[in-house]
C-alpha cells in the first residue's frame, strides 16, 4: 500500500518534471485575469434610501378613514416604480432619450434601465433604490429623479383620489336622497289611496294556517281515541244486563245498617260517582222500598227483588261522558275547518295592492340603506381628504439621497487578482496532471513488468556534470523571471488594496484605454 508521503513525492516529481509547463500555464492564467480586470468597464452604483413614515394620527382615525396601508404600498411599489411609462418619463426628464435614434432603441434603453434598477425592501417601512452604470452622474441623477417623481406622484395621486372620492360620494348622496324621498312619497300616496286593506301579511296568514292544521291533526287523533273508547263502552254495555236480582230476608235491618256503615266509609274517600257507592245506594234504596206483602221463597224464608245494575250504570255514565266529549271535539274540528277555509280564502284573495306595497317598501328600504352607507362614507371621505391635504397620512421620506459615487463597485480588481492567482496555480497543476495522464511512456521497472515484459537489467542514469549545470542555470533564469512576474502581479494586488491609480494612468498614456470593453 502506497503511503501518503510516497503519493506526495510522486506528485512533486510530476510537477518538477513538467515544471516549465506548470510555470507557463499558471502565469498565463494569472495574467489574463489580473490584467483583464483593468480592461473591464467600470460601473458605479448610486442608491437612495426612502423611509415610509406612518403618522400617529392615522392610528387614531383607524377605521374612520380610508387610507392605503403600508403593506399595500410596499406590495405595489416595485411594479409602479419600474413600470415602462414611469421609467420612460424619468429618462426623458434627464434628456437621455436624445441619445437614441428611433423608437426601437428607446424601448431597448428603457428595458435596460428596468433590468438594472434594483429595489430592495427591508421590512414594511424602508426601501432602497439603486442602479449600476458606467456614468456615475447619470446613475445618481436617475435614482434621485426616480425616487422624487415616485414620491410626488404618490402624494398627488392620493390627493386626487381623495378629492375625487369626496366629489363622487357627494353626487351619489344627492341622487339617492332624491330616490329615497320619491320612494317615501309613493308609499304615503299608495296607503292614502288603498287604505288599511293592504296591511294583510301573507306570511302571518300562512303561519296561522300551519298552526290551525297542527291543531286539526291533534284533534283528529283525539277524535279517533274517543271513538275507539265509545265503541269499546258500547260493546261492554251489550254484554251486561241493566238490572240485577237482590236477595233479602225479613230480618234485614242489620244488613241495611251494615250497608249504610259501608257506604259512609266509601263516601269519606270517594265521590258519589264511584261504582261501589252507586251500587250500595241502589241496594239500600231497594231494601227500604221493598213491598210489605212479598213472596217468600220456600227455602230460607228469603225474598227476591230486582234492582239497577251499578256496573251497567257506571259504563252507561262513562259512555255519556265520552259521547259528550266526542261531540265537543267534532264541534271544534268543524270550527277549525271553517277557520282554515277562511284563512285560505283570505290568502287566495290577498289584493294585488299588497304586492305593490311590498315592492315599494323594498325599494324604499334599499334606497335608505344605500343613502345611510353613503352618508357614513361621505364623512370618512372628507376626513381622508383633510388628512391627505395636511399630509397626515403615510408619507415617503428620503432619508439618504443618492450621491455621485467616487469609487466603482465593478470590477472588484482585488477579488479578481486573488482569484487569478488561485486559479493560475490550479490550472498549472491541472495541466501537468493532464499531460501526465496522456503520457504513455514507461517510467519505471514496475510499469514495464505490468506490461508482461521480463526485465533483464536496469541501466542507471549517467550523470553529466556539464549538462546538469546548464539545466540548473536555465532553471534559475526561468525561476527568476517567473518570480519577478509573480511579484509584479502581487504588486498589482497591493496597488488595488491601496486604491492607487498608477496602472490606469500608465495604460492611458500608452493608449491602451481604448481597448476597455464598453
Amino acid at each position: 500500500m502506497v503511503s501518503k508521503t510516497e503519493e506526495l513525492n510522486k506528485y512533486l516529481k510530476m510537477l518538477m518534471k513538467r515544471r516549465y509547463l506548470f510555470i507557463v500555464v499558471s502565469l498565463v492564467v494569472m495574467s489574463v485575469i489580473a490584467w483583464g480586470s483593468f480592461f473591464l468597464p467600470k460601473k458605479y452604483e448610486a442608491s437612495s434610501t426612502v423611509f415610509i413614515e406612518k403618522s400617529v394620527i392615522k392610528d387614531l382615525v383607524k377605521g374612520i378613514t380610508f387610507t392605503p396601508s403600508v403593506e399595500d404600498k410596499v406590495r405595489i411599489l416595485r411594479y409602479a416604480m419600474l413600470s415602462r411609462t414611469f421609467v420612460t418619463n424619468v429618462l426623458k426628464s434627464l434628456d437621455v432619450d436624445t441619445k437614441v435614434k428611433n423608437e426601437k432603441e428607446m424601448e431597448a434603453l428603457v428595458e435596460d434601465f428596468q433590468k438594472r434598477t434594483q429595489i430592495s425592501i427591508k421590512g414594511n417601512d424602508l426601501f432602497i433604490v439603486s442602479i449600476r452604470d458606467k456614468d456615475p452622474k447619470l446613475a445618481t441623477d436617475y435614482v434621485n429623479t426616480l425616487v422624487r417623481k415616485y414620491v410626488e406622484e404618490n402624494v398627488s395621486s392620493k390627493r386626487q383620489d381623495s378629492f375625487g372620492a369626496d366629489r363622487f360620494i357627494s353626487e351619489q348622496l344627492k341622487t339617492f336622497k332624491d330616490k329615497l324621498d320619491e320612494s317615501e312619497n309613493k308609499i304615503v300616496a299608495f296607503r292614502q289611496k288603498r287604505g288599511v286593506s293592504v296591511g294583510i301579511d301573507e306570511a302571518l296568514l300562512v303561519n296561522d294556517i300551519r298552526q290551525y292544521q297542527g291543531e286539526l291533526d291533534s284533534i283528529r287523533i283525539k277524535r279517533n281515541e274517543l271513538t275507539a273508547t265509545r265503541d269499546a263502552l258500547r260493546r261492554q254495555l251489550k254484554t251486561i244486563k241493566p238490572t240485577t236480582v237482590a236477595l233479602s230476608s225479613r230480618e234485614n235491618s242489620s244488613e241495611v245498617e251494615m250497608l249504610e256503615r259501608r257506604l259512609k266509609q266509601l263516601s269519606a274517600n270517594y265521590t258519589d260517582n264511584y261504582p261501589e257507592v252507586i251500587r250500595l245506594k241502589s241496594i239500600i234504596a231497594s231494601l227500604k222500598k221493598r213491598p210489605e206483602s212479598g213472596h217468600q221463597a220456600e227455602t230460607g224464608g228469603k225474598e227476591e227483588f230486582s234492582t239497577a245494575n251499578p256496573v251497567y250504570q257506571n259504563l252507561e255514565q262513562q259512555l255519556y261522558q265520552v259521547e259528550a266529549e266526542l261531540e265537543a271535539v267534532n264541534a271544534k274540528q268543524r270550527q277549525l275547518h271553517a277557520t282554515i277555509g277562511g284563512k285560505e280564502h283570505e290568502l287566495r284573495n290577498v289584493p294585488a295592492d299588497q304586492k305593490t306595497l311590498t315592492d315599494l317598501i323594498k325599494e324604499r328600504d334599499a334606497n335608505r340603506q344605500l343613502y345611510e352607507q353613503l352618508l357614513t362614507r361621505q364623512g370618512q371621505a372628507q376626513l381622508t381628504k383633510e388628512m391627505e391635504v395636511e399630509d397626515k397620512a403615510t408619507t415617503f421620506r428620503v432619508v439618504d439621497p443618492a450621491i455621485v459615487p467616487m469609487k466603482p463597485v465593478s470590477p472588484d480588481r482585488v477579488k479578481m487578482i486573488i482569484m487569478g492567482i488561485i486559479m493560475g496555480f490550479v490550472a498549472g497543476a491541472a495541466s501537468v496532471f493532464v499531460m501526465e495522464m496522456f503520457d504513455s511512456s514507461v517510467k519505471d521497472v514496475t510499469s514495464l513488468k505490468k506490461l508482461g515484459y521480463e526485465v533483464l537489467a536496469v541501466i542507471p542514469t549517467i550523470f553529466n556534470q556539464e549538462e546538469a549545470s546548464k539545466v540548473a542555470k536555465k532553471d534559475r533564469k526561468i525561476y527568476l523571471v517567473a518570480g519577478c512576474y509573480f511579484a509584479l502581479i502581487c504588486l498589482m494586488l497591493t496597488h488595488e488594496l491601496l486604491e492607487l491609480t498608477l496602472i490606469e494612468k500608465v495604460l492611458t498614456k500608452l493608449g491602451l484605454d481604448q481597448f476597455i470593453i464598453s
